[in-house]
């Protein structure tokens, strides 16, 4: 859905944030370009198990 933000982990299976911050956790990635927006909105919708969250600020 949004493979510039997202990627399946080939050990596990589970997606990876790109380019994001680990704080205890929580993976992060804090953006200005808003192109990345509606995808990863697409892929929070999408996800199966909810654990996308996207915020606009």
């Amino acid at each position: 859905m949004a493979p510039a933000q997202f990627q399946m982990s080939k050990k596990d299976g589970k997606t990876v944030l790109l380019k994001s911050v680990d704080a205890k956790g929580f993976f992060t990635l804090k953006s200005h370009d808003y192109s990345i927006l509606e995808p990863s909105i697409n892929a929070a919708k999408a996800c199966p198990v909810n654990i996308i969250v996207v915020k606009e600020t």
